[in-house]
């Protein structure tokens, strides 16, 4: 039962993630005054934040991880890191907008792959 509930809350939280990072990310492309509210800059850390404590939680309560090692599951720690590493990179204003572009488009081909192992529970799921 657990494992479900946080597996349910997990999912929603990833979703939440991509849509606030693809809203958020349009907004300061182009220019919007609504980027710099309050809550736009809050919210995504918090969301990342659950969606690090799900992940751990699912991963344990699912597989026994850490006590227990999965290649996939290293692959998606691993990954989740990639892809809030690049998110970060993506919104750094000092940068040119061709390379916040480039850091923003590798963050979702990492989301899609962590999509595709988390579905088919392999490290190589192509």
């Amino acid at each position: 039962m657990l494992y479900i509930g946080l597996n349910h809350l997990h999912t929603t939280v990833v979703t939440l993630s991509l849509l606030l990072f693809v809203l958020r990310f349009g907004l300061v492309t182009a220019g919007s005054d609504l980027a710099s509210r309050k809550w736009l800059r809050i919210t995504p850390h918090a969301i990342n934040t659950l969606l690090l404590v799900t992940a751990f939680g699912v991963a344990w309560a699912g597989w026994n991880y850490p006590a227990v090692l999965h290649g996939w599951i290293n692959a998606k720690v691993l990954g989740l890191i990639a892809y809030i590493a690049l998110g970060v990179l993506a919104f750094k204003t000092e940068r040119s907008l061709g390379a916040r572009v480039g850091y923003f488009i590798g963050a979702l081909v990492i989301y899609g792959y962590l999509v595709a192992v988390a579905l088919a529970k392999s490290a190589w799921p192509f």
